[in-house]
Parts: structure tokens; C-alpha cells; sequence
């Protein structure tokens, strides 16, 4: 009798040894807690939002600025960050085809940008005159969406698309013969005072330019559909620090903040 009981226990020390040597066949349940997570100027405070909700959870939240609008995604795909936020949504979907990867945006999305034609000189769209120059965004997304907010404002008309996009290829009528003059998005609203009118964000007709982001000749009637909010790689999107960094956005701590900090300049997501 006795025998067998060390038997038996033998044999349960076996499988316990054995349960603990073996590989995990699912994922980790380990909570990611060392974080980077990148931003452009304007969109600093959300991320200063994140580390201030999220450090006393015991998460240690670096952050790393940008200066032009594809750098922090190019530095998420590559994995020297965690999350950004800086472009909107069918800009990283474009960005995951040319660069064969997989960024995906949180749920909910956070806000959206205004995004509209603005002038200096004019205070209509008619009294644009033969020939004006026209400032766009100059990144396949932007480029495709300036040449839609010009055809819907009744400056141009365009064909069938040729590819994902639109391009300038693909204008049909241009009547008032205007020039279209290509530029990083960020940099679009400072040429603002140099050419008839810009297409920018109404962030960059405040900051950049210096100007009323209230007074413009055409808004794009398609701004809430290109969301803007935190960004990270696929395998991230359902992580415990994603939906935690979102819930901290979210909170009214966070909202009345957010209103205050961007008066109107950006327009926060139900």
C-alpha cells in the first residue's frame, strides 16, 4: 500500500514538473508595460493624456516627437514604437499597402480633423480668379481627397478613377485653368499668404498660418470619414494597454481637455 502511494505521488510530481516546462500553446497573458509611443506636435497633449492615465497603473510611457507626417508611422511598423497618433485612417490603410503591413486604429475612434479650401485673398470660391494657385496635400490619400473637395466645390471635374486613387492625371476640366501646387500636408497652410487658396486642416490654418480655421470658402463634406485616434500594430489592437490608453482618452477628464486644448480645430467622435 505504501508503495503504491509513492507511486502515485511520483507519478503527479512528473506532470507537474512537466506542466511548467512545457511551451504555452496560446499567447502570453503578460501585460505589456514598457511603452514608446510616438506624435507630431499637434497631437503631443493626447499622448501626454495616455502616459499621465496610465503611469499610475504601473506602465512606464516614453514618448518620441516626429516632424513629418510619415515617420511615426514608419517608425510603428518597424517596431521601434508601440502607438502613434498622427494620420488618419485611409492614410494608414495606404501606408499598410505600400509598406506591406498591418497598423490598425483602436475602437473608438478618438476625433476627426476639419478639412476644408481656405483663402487669403478671396472670400468666395466665384471670385477665384483664371489661373489661381491652389496649395494641396501632396501624399496619394490627401491628394485624392483635395481633387474630390475641388470637384464637389465646382472647380474641377474629374474621370474615373485610373487607380486607388485620384490623381492629377485624372482631371477632366480644369475651366479656370488653376494650378495645382503639390506639398507635405503639414506644410500646405503656410503658403497660405503666397497663393490663392490652400487645402489644409483647420489645425494648420490656426498654427501654421495663423489663421481663422473658421473662415474658409469649402468644407469637405466627407471630414468624419477620415477618423483620426491611437494607432498600433495589428497584434496590439486588442491588447490591455490599447483599450486602457483609450479608455484614459475617453474619460471627461480627457474630453474637456481636449476641447480646450484644440478650440474647434479638431472635433472629437461620439
Amino acid at each position: 500500500m505504501f508503495k503504491k502511494g509513492i507511486k502515485n505521488l511520483g507519478m503527479v510530481l512528473i506532470v507537474i514538473a512537466l506542466s511548467f516546462s512545457l511551451p504555452s500553446s496560446g499567447k502570453s497573458s503578460e501585460v505589456k508595460k514598457s511603452l514608446k509611443l510616438g506624435c507630431m506636435p499637434w497631437s503631443e497633449p493626447m499622448i501626454q493624456w495616455i502616459k499621465e492615465g496610465l503611469t499610475p497603473f504601473g506602465y512606464n510611457v516614453e514618448i518620441l516627437m516626429f516632424d513629418a507626417n510619415q515617420l511615426p508611422a514608419t517608425a510603428l511598423k518597424d517596431g521601434s514604437i508601440d502607438g502613434i497618433i498622427a494620420n488618419h485612417k485611409p492614410w494608414i490603410h495606404t501606408f499598410n499597402q505600400q509598406n506591406n503591413c498591418n497598423l490598425q486604429m483602436v475602437e473608438p475612434n478618438y476625433f476627426y480633423s476639419f478639412f476644408a479650401i481656405y483663402s487669403s485673398k478671396y472670400k468666395k470660391l466665384s471670385e477665384i480668379p483664371q489661373s489661381a494657385r491652389i496649395t494641396i496635400p501632396g501624399d496619394p490619400t490627401n491628394l485624392s481627397r483635395s481633387l474630390i473637395i475641388l470637384k464637389e466645390a465646382g472647380l474641377i471635374t474629374l474621370n474615373n478613377k485610373t487607380g486607388p486613387f485620384y490623381t492629377i492625371l485624372d482631371i477632366r476640366e480644369n475651366p479656370k485653368k488653376i494650378k495645382l501646387i503639390e506639398a507635405e500636408i503639414t506644410q500646405t497652410a503656410r503658403s497660405l499668404p503666397d497663393v490663392g487658396a490652400v487645402i489644409a486642416t483647420a489645425f494648420f490654418i490656426a498654427e501654421a498660418a495663423k489663421a481663422d480655421p473658421k473662415v474658409f470658402l469649402f468644407e469637405d463634406p466627407q471630414n468624419k470619414d477620415f477618423p483620426l485616434g491611437l494607432i498600433v500594430r495589428s497584434e496590439d489592437v486588442n491588447s490591455a494597454w490599447a483599450k486602457e490608453a483609450m479608455t484614459v482618452l475617453r474619460s471627461d477628464k480627457n474630453k474637456a481637455r481636449f476641447n480646450e486644448q484644440y478650440k474647434g480645430k479638431y472635433t472629437l467622435l461620439d
